[in-house]
């Protein structure tokens, strides 16, 4: 079946206008005309004549049926089986597996988005709060994912879960629904009461909804003590000490591990300048 086949015999009458004017029509180009017209899905009648070229008012809508179907991710040759041999059930068909392919695209374009809204929510908390001076802060709603360290008794720096790192970003960057940016590691809190200082996991930060059935995880509260530490202030065992000082001080019950988000490193002639955003989830 032939879906396009009769529409498209338009009679003689109705091929009046010449390249320029449908060209101009439809906000293209004459080449563009002259490519679909060698690819034949858009033929004009030819004056034997002259040799010029017309165009009907009809095939203004083929036109832009094409243009959608290229935006769509449709080839040429797609596009010109869907014309000359297809029916409306293959027409259903490439155009579904079309809108599959653009949601998908869509996905990951709102996934970038999103690490880029996290990273900048991060940056605008150190214009707001001091170095190193812990601060209760309502946090978006952050979905998390996890890579267990692999020998958390050796975990200090993270030179030492190097081979961890590159597991958790190989996961994140083969699925492309997971999130590279941003990642940090985790201390369990039972760790940081003890002052064991060793990592726990890698972590990467979404604020696109969790989906369980890609391994994210909700943070147990919106409420979290917040510390921002800068590699040329105090050492960062001091803020671990802080954050601690403050939950016992204002009697806050920890819900969850700390995270260390590591957001960015800015390297200055002989400087070398990284920025880290601590929080651990608290309730009342």
């Amino acid at each position: 079946m032939k879906l396009f086949g009769s529409s498209m015999r338009d009679s003689e009458e109705e091929y009046t206008l010449s390249v320029g004017q449908f060209a101009k029509l439809c906000g293209t180009t004459r080449d563009t005309l002259r490519h679909y017209y060698e690819s034949g899905i858009i033929v004009p009648k030819v004056n034997p004549e002259n040799g010029y070229h017309y165009y009907s008012a009809a095939q203004i809508s083929s036109f832009y049926f094409i243009t959608t179907m290229r935006q769509a991710g449709c080839s040429i040759k797609e596009i010109s089986d869907l014309i000359h041999n297809s029916s409306k059930e293959g027409i259903k068909r490439l155009t579904n597996a079309k809108i599959l392919d653009m949601q998908r695209e869509l996905f990951l374009i709102n996934k970038r988005i999103s690490a880029l809204h996290m990273g900048m929510w991060i940056l605008e908390t150190f214009d707001s709060h001091a170095q190193g001076s812990p601060f209760v802060q309502e946090i978006p709603s952050i979905s998390i994912i996890k890579t267990p360290i692999s020998d958390k008794a050796k975990a200090h720096h993270t030179a030492d879960i190097a081979k961890d790192i590159s597991v958790h970003l190989s996961k994140t960057t083969a699925d492309g629904s997971l999130s590279s940016f941003p990642s940090g590691v985790t201390i369990s809190y039972e760790d940081l009461l003890k002052k064991n200082y060793t990592y726990n996991s890698v972590v990467s930060f979404s604020l696109l909804p969790a989906d369980p059935s890609s391994g994210y995880m909700t943070l147990p509260t919106r409420k979290a003590l917040c510390c921002q530490h800068e590699s040329r202030s105090q050492g960062i065992e001091k803020t671990y000490k802080k954050m601690l000082a403050y939950i016992k001080k204002n009697r806050l019950k920890a819900c969850s591990d700390l995270y260390i988000i590591s957001l960015i490193n800015l390297y200055q002639k002989d400087e070398h300048t990284y920025f880290k955003y601590l929080f651990i989830c608290v309730d009342e």
